[in-house]
């Protein structure tokens, strides 16, 4: 199994299938209009349940439309035939979002015609169980919600202005090129490997290559980040949300205090990795970490991995755990729902790709034969599995939070881990603890400093500072994540011009850090309760998102307002900290 390339057909097979859903959606224009005549407090249960199962239908066309132009564009940004077909979609999906709007204005309780009041909301709402939780929650949001008329006029101000913004930013990254040991290398995971290499000067040399091709374009990426927060703060100030964080808080389904608890959580553990950084230090025979050290591996020979050993090693992981972990990862080799390695114009980074519950998602990789890539492999399909898991909801409530989003990825990485960790040797051992705490500062602590400049930028930006003024405000970020542990070289003080998560989601990274905290008290547990906790996970997994994700967590007996639930994943570090110390 050398390389492995998807197959979109089970999506749509062709532009010919494309045009023809396309047609389709327009044909149901009237059932808008039908619909929107039946709207009244006194609708019966029988309607509204017709009216909302049509809008999933659409909702459904509209994923499988989307989501094939998401593919073909991953594997070539530059993709013709995308450029040719979004323009044809985005005019659809201005349509539908006209033709809907009185609908869901009416839901919320906005509109003065036929006005539907609370009573009538909870007993329509009641009608259909799986979405009744959203339905409210829209009622509940209503107030950050506009007037038709304005907000037809920003969604289409988003579609063809600020979002297309980062797909700017994309284009224009894709097309770096960097010089590398007198080659040049177009493709950013290629570079990137470098960074874990056993040799130090190769680690060094790939990061200020990288950094610094990012930094000769930084005038034109920080016009695009400056574009990305004042929209971003504009829309915050119409809608009447109290900070940019309390935007996508709100969106996420959690309240302010409980990311506060979150960030704060994770501010009071930042000794844990600079005390790690001090020590991994020693295992290198350095004085002092440098940047360019800290995902350094100990071993000198850094042992290639082929696709199908990683391939393996996962699916017994998951069998081991629970043959519908395996029964779910295995649906994505046998479908071809896998693209497995880096090629040129193709999008960096791996991801996992929802359509439909009907329709097995998608994971994107760019597998360089790395022992980092089997856990991206255990982590893609993670979220694989997780989606798995919501096939029995309806369309639009399938999906989870964001910050669940990431619960069975990071899972399934401990998966992993624990079973790598079980079948080393002591320098393995030493090998796999020192990844496995790297890898968690970059999933938590790095993502919460993330967070926290984004904090700064939304804040700072309209107010006028510059791209020098910012790029030294993440260079101070980054002294206070590492104290006295390592040394800081001058050139990542534009390392924030990478991060793509600030120009596609503003505030999503604290996503990852819940999301991997979240799973080590699940996994706390699992080594408490063995295969009875097994059940309890797969509740949690099924709600997907038809369920208040705090109300949901602390039924199966977890409650995220709670510092004391944060530090328990923060103990389970300390522990692989302690037992690195003990194989030193």
């Amino acid at each position: 199994m050398e390389k492995l390339n998807w197959d979109i057909s089970h999506v749509i097979k062709d532009e010919k299938e494309f045009k023809k859903i396309l047609n389709d959606l327009k044909k149901s224009f009237s059932r808008f209009d039908f619909y929107k005549n039946k709207l009244s407090p006194k609708m019966s249960s029988k309607e509204f349940i017709e009216l909302i199962q049509f809008e999933e239908e659409l909702g459904k066309k509209l994923s499988r439309l989307s989501t094939y132009l998401s593919l073909k564009s991953s594997l070539d940004t530059k993709s013709q035939e995308v450029m040719k077909l979004e323009p044809l979609l985005e005019d659809l999906q201005i349509k539908i979002s006209d033709k809907e709007r009185p609908i869901s204005h009416w839901i919320q309780g906005l509109s003065e015609k036929n006005k539907l009041d609370d009573k009538n909301a909870k007993r329509l709402f009641s009608s259909l169980p799986q979405h009744e939780y959203n339905l409210n929650y829209s009622r509940e949001k209503a107030k950050h919600t506009l007037s038709e008329e304005i907000e037809s006029i920003i969604h289409k101000k988003d579609m063809f202005g600020i979002g297309v913004i980062p797909e700017l930013y994309e284009k224009i990254i894709t097309n770096f090129t960097f010089k590398f040991q007198n080659k040049k290398i177009d493709n950013v995971d290629e570079i990137k490997k470098y960074w874990f290499s056993t040799n130090k000067n190769e680690r060094k040399e790939s990061y200020l290559s990288f950094l610094n091709t990012y930094k000769e374009h930084k005038e034109t990426i920080f016009t695009i980040y400056s574009a990305i927060i004042k929209d971003w703060k504009l829309e915050q100030e119409l809608r009447k949300y109290e900070t940019p964080i309390n935007v996508r808080n709100i969106n996420n389904h959690l309240d302010d205090k409980t990311i506060n608890t979150l960030i704060k959580t994770c501010k009071k553990n930042i000794n844990i990795y600079q005390e790690y950084f001090k020590l991994k230090a020693k295992y290198l025979k350095l004085k002092k970490l440098n940047r360019t050290d800290i995902y350094a591996p100990i071993k000198k020979k850094e042992t290639k991995i082929s696709l199908n050993e990683s391939k393996e090693i996962v699916l017994k992981v998951f069998q081991d755990f629970h043959l519908e972990f395996y029964n779910k990862a295995l649906k994505l080799f046998n479908e071809s729902h896998i693209d497995s390695h880096p090629s040129k114009n193709k999008t960096s980074g791996a991801f996992c790709m929802s359509i439909t519950p009907e329709i097995t998602p998608y994971v994107l990789l760019n597998f360089t034969e790395t022992k980092r890539d089997v856990s991206t492999v255990a982590h893609e399909l993670g979220h694989a599995i997780h989606d798995l898991y919501t096939s029995d909801l309806p369309h639009s409530v399938s999906h989870a939070p964001i910050p669940l989003c990431e619960t069975a990825s990071t899972f399934c990485e401990l998966l992993l881990f624990e079973y790598l960790l079980k079948e080393s040797s002591k320098e393995e051992k030493r090998a796999l603890l020192i990844e496995k705490i790297s890898d968690s500062y970059a999933t938590i602590i790095r993502q919460i400093y993330f967070t926290k400049f984004e904090m700064d930028a939304h804040n700072n930006i309209p107010k006028g500072f510059t791209e020098d003024d910012i790029s030294q405000m993440y260079l101070d970020n980054l002294k206070e994540q590492f104290g006295d542990s390592l040394i800081i070289p001058d050139s990542f003080k534009y390392e924030w011009l990478y991060v793509s998560h600030f120009f596609y989601f503003p505030f999503y990274c604290y996503g990852y850090s819940f999301g991997d905290l979240l799973s080590m008290a699940l996994y706390q547990q699992y080594k408490k309760e063995g295969k009875t906790f097994i059940p309890k996970f797969e509740r949690i997994l099924s709600a997907g998102g038809s369920v208040d994700p705090q109300v949901l967590l602390k039924k199966e007996g977890f409650d995220i307002s709670k510092e004391k639930f944060w530090q328990a994943g923060f103990d389970l570090i300390k522990e692989w900290l302690e037992e690195l110390k003990k194989l030193s």
